[in-house]
């Protein structure tokens, strides 16, 4: 489980880190200002949510009721699709925005940590060997 955790919060910087050269290569390249834009929508926004994902996640642990821990969770989890689903309509409607760019902003951080998670199992599958 500990794996998992590093995983997530190594995400963050990565996806940080990504989001940033793919915005400075765009610009260089010359592709349109909507394009970059649209993708670091997306990718702050994934990331801002996943930051509060972590945090409630946090804060759930700490309650002691299991029914208010689960409605939390419930809540939790409702308010960032939400959000998300805001954001994506937003980009539809916002004649600067490209939703597909925003999409693909908002599924980066999911990607990153998909990758690091199949590097840290095969880390320890092979330190088991």
């Amino acid at each position: 489980m500990r794996n998992k955790t590093d995983a997530f919060l190594l995400a963050f910087p990565i996806t940080g880190g990504l989001t940033a050269l793919t915005i400075i290569i765009l610009m260089i390249v010359g592709v349109d200002p909507k394009i970059s834009l649209s993708f670091g929508l997306g990718s702050m926004t994934t990331l801002m949510m996943m930051s509060l994902l972590q945090k409630s996640v946090n804060k759930v642990l700490l309650l002691d009721d299991q029914t208010q821990a689960k409605k939390q969770t419930v809540m939790n989890y409702v308010f960032r699709y939400f959000f998300y689903a805001f954001i994506l309509v937003t980009a539809a409607i916002h004649p600067n925005l490209r939703v597909e760019y925003v999409a693909l902003g908002l599924i980066i951080f999911k990607l990153v940590l998909y990758i690091l998670l199949l590097f840290i199992n095969r880390k320890d599958v092979e330190q088991h060997d």
